[in-house]
């Protein structure tokens, strides 16, 4: 995996900070592995969104910074897709809040409000130029239900290059995703869900496949949806 890169040449002071944040990225070294190792852009998004976690629960701000400067050199576009959708319909629901870099960013500089190494290292993230990875990564959003389950019905992707979907929870909760082909075979599953769950596998030919997103709370969640 790629150490990050800086938009402007660091301070000295900056560069020593900048060695703790191997700490972070050894962390999220294990779902680099599991996710194509982190180098497919919704890999990356992947990555970026386990290491926020490791991040929040390790109350490290130089986690977030590298989880926020991941993201931000990721670009997708909007696509419209409608679920079959099963579940309870309630009136409680988690509130929307979707994972950016600026916001992990945020995260960061309120876990260390005294800190002036994580406010310059925030602003050399800031200050990078956006750019997208690769095009083709689409994205969608819905809702899920009250302990409910979302069918995405003959996706559609090509033989012999590497597939992914990837479910990122906009609030609280944890999710499963699965992948099934055209005979209702199970290809993919991810072992280890939380907030986000992503699965990806070789197809062998171009063809569709069903993809299942389960909400395994009992409140209504919002989500996103990242294919390529």
């Amino acid at each position: 995996m790629d150490l990050p890169m800086f938009a402007r040449r660091p301070s000295a002071r900056i560069v020593s900070a900048m060695s703790l944040v191997g700490v972070a990225l050894v962390a999220a070294a294990p779902v680099a592995a599991a996710e194509g190792g982190g180098a497919t852009p919704i890999g990356q998004l992947a990555l970026s969104a386990r290491l926020a976690e490791w991040g929040r629960a390790d109350r490290n701000p130089l986690a977030l910074i590298v989880a926020a400067e991941i993201r931000r050199r990721s670009s997708v576009k909007t696509v419209e897709r409608t679920p079959e959708q099963s579940g309870e319909a309630s009136a409680a629901a988690v509130p929307a809040v979707e994972a950016t870099a600026d916001g992990l960013l945020a995260e960061a500089e309120a876990l260390a409000p005294k800190d002036p190494t994580i406010r310059a290292l925030a602003d050399d993230v800031r200050g990078t130029a956006t750019k997208g990875l690769v095009a083709g990564v689409g994205v969608s959003r819905s809702t899920l239900k009250g302990a409910g389950t979302d069918w995405y019905r003959k996706l559609r992707f090509e033989g012999s290059r590497y597939a992914e979907a990837y479910v990122e929870l906009s609030g609280r909760g944890t999710v499963h995703v699965s992948v099934y082909d055209e005979a209702g075979n199970l290809v993919c599953r991810d072992p280890n869900p939380s907030s986000v769950a992503y699965c990806g596998w070789m197809p062998s030919k171009t063809a569709t496949f069903d993809v299942k997103v389960e909400n395994q709370s009992t409140l209504a969640v919002p989500y996103r949806m990242f294919t390529n």
